[in-house]
């Protein structure tokens, strides 16, 4: 994930002001937790870092993005880095706000890495919060459910944050991406509703799929069988397989042969080459290679080490 690029000295020149997370934060924790039960209005400004507020108690307007958004009771907005906004809060009034700000890196360190190099799986945590379009985060709002969930976790977070206790800063990223998760659930609900019905309507197929090659595994089975038996495309089949097992259709496979394989070497009576064909298997150099890339070890030093293995006497 690339940071928007902004010139800092001209945004300061025009007026805006920026709060740096050097001065807001603490020095080896690039995250901050805080509760208010006061808010000023404040002129357009910006950070360097994210900000989320939840709101419990008050109201206010928020403007980002060129757009006013009228912030009450149960809702919260996330504001991405170097993104211009402002409050304006009436005076004299209760609230209580609970916000949470943090420098990418606290998510990934990698995300201070300028070069860029490979995507990596916690990029997904921000990537919906980066781009101008995702105004869906400006004002949300929950079901009842999720926003006590929300509340505490917002609550554990921030008790944590001052209580400081070892490893705090563990379990304070640990929550913050389980609230990232929800946020970015809520962002794409409708994405999230079309993949629980797409799995719901292919449920028993993909169950009546992964059954046949559980007992089937070690047959000759092609992956245009797969897509007979379940009536789909290559193209759609391998893109479900995917979803429902977390696997490719070949990694699938393969793993359970393996883990197959594991269980026949320890019968004495069978040959490597009866296990190498037994799991699905058809070239005993092929099984041979495959296994010791999962195992570490060849077939006959696995067998070796799983035969003089001697069982512990019970105490009695």
């Amino acid at each position: 994930m690339k940071m928007k690029k902004v010139d800092i000295d001209e945004l300061t020149r025009s007026g805006v002001i920026f709060f740096n997370s050097k001065l807001e934060m603490l020095e080896d924790l690039p995250c901050k937790m805080y509760r208010m039960d006061k808010l000023s209005s404040l002129w357009v400004h910006f950070h360097d870092y994210f900000q989320i507020w939840y709101v419990s108690k008050g109201e206010f307007l928020h403007t980002m993005g060129g757009q006013e958004y009228h912030i009450t009771k149960g809702n919260m907005f996330v504001v991405p880095p170097f993104t211009e906004h402002r409050i304006q809060a009436p005076p004299e009034q209760e609230v209580e706000i609970w916000g949470c700000e943090f420098l990418p890196t606290f998510v990934n360190e990698r995300f201070g890495d300028p070069s860029g190099g490979q995507p990596f799986f916690d990029i997904s945590y921000l990537t919906y919060f980066e781009h101008a379009e995702s105004v869906s985060s400006y004002q949300m709002t929950f079901d009842g459910v999720t926003d006590s969930r929300i509340r505490g976790l917002m609550q554990e977070m921030l008790g944590e944050y001052e209580r400081r206790t070892p490893f705090f800063q563990i379990v304070l990223k640990a929550h913050l991406l389980l609230l990232l998760s929800i946020i970015v659930r809520q962002v794409n609900g409708e994405l999230v509703q079309a993949g629980f019905e797409k799995s719901e309507k292919y449920r028993d197929t993909m169950s009546k799929v992964v059954e046949y090659i559980q007992k089937n595994s070690h047959e000759d089975i092609k992956l245009e069988d797969m897509c007979t038996i379940s009536n789909l495309s290559k193209s759609t089949f391998c893109s479900l397989f995917k979803e429902w097992t977390g696997k490719t259709f070949n990694r699938y496979l393969i793993d359970l042969r393996i883990n197959n394989a594991l269980g026949l070497l320890q019968h004495p009576s069978l040959t490597v080459t009866d296990v190498c064909f037994a799991a699905g298997f058809n070239e005993l150099s092929y099984f041979c290679r495959i296994f010791k890339s999962y195992t570490g070890i060849s077939p006959n030093q696995f067998r070796k080490q799983a035969t003089t293995k001697q069982p512990q006497n019970s105490i009695r």
